[in-house]
């Protein structure tokens, strides 16, 4: 499981105008989109006080319905040698394989590192995730995959992570998300309780 650093920080306006232009969009169009992602100005307001206004370099405002959309078509060429699940800012790969098979999902992430690169984007090794599914009874089964590096340094190999709200397991039991629902549904109960 990838995680982009500042996923929707980083873009930068002229390459996804550039992409946008590649999908053969009207002229209104990509002239609106470069209105919305070049003439912005921004600022803070603490209390009733405002800092200056500035000019942000990249990136696009979240909590718009079109920051989404910018983000999954800037990403959209994003190709690797396993399949690539993409939901918004969440990117996934995965590759079945057998005892006996040579992984090339480390191929893959050196592809999506170095599309990161070319686009001005970063994986966030220290957040991206492994998880080795398997039901094979030999506890050394595992050990024998090496780890997966991002920029020369080994992501975690996890035995629980968290995909679009669900908690996958290594193997594919439900006890871990079961227990995470009960947890959070027990918090609120309390909350509940105390009014």
């Amino acid at each position: 499981m990838l995680d982009f650093s500042k996923a929707f920080d980083l873009i930068n306006h002229h390459l996804l105008l550039d992409k946008l232009q590649s999908y053969g969009l009207p002229a209104h169009i990509l002239r609106w989109m470069a209105t919305f992602l070049l003439d912005r100005t921004q600022r803070v307001k603490i209390g009733n006080e405002y800092s200056h206004s500035g000019h942000p370099n990249g990136g696009v405002p979240q909590g718009t319905l079109s920051g989404p959309k910018c983000f999954l078509v800037y990403i959209n060429d994003l190709r690797t040698t396993v399949p690539l699940y993409k939901y918004v800012d969440d990117s996934t790969l995965f590759e079945i394989c057998d005892r006996n098979d040579v992984s090339v999902i480390q191929e893959s992430v050196d592809i999506a590192a170095r599309w990161t690169e070319q686009n001005d984007m970063k994986i966030n090794s220290e957040k991206s995730k492994e998880i080795i599914i398997s039901f094979a009874q030999d506890g050394n089964f595992r050990s024998t995959i090496p780890n997966i590096k991002i920029d020369g340094r080994d992501i975690a190999q996890v035995c629980h992570a968290k995909l679009l709200g669900v908690t996958i397991s290594q193997d594919l039991t439900w006890n871990k998300h079961v227990d995470n629902i009960v947890k959070k549904a027990g918090k609120r109960l309390y909350m509940l309780y105390r009014v």
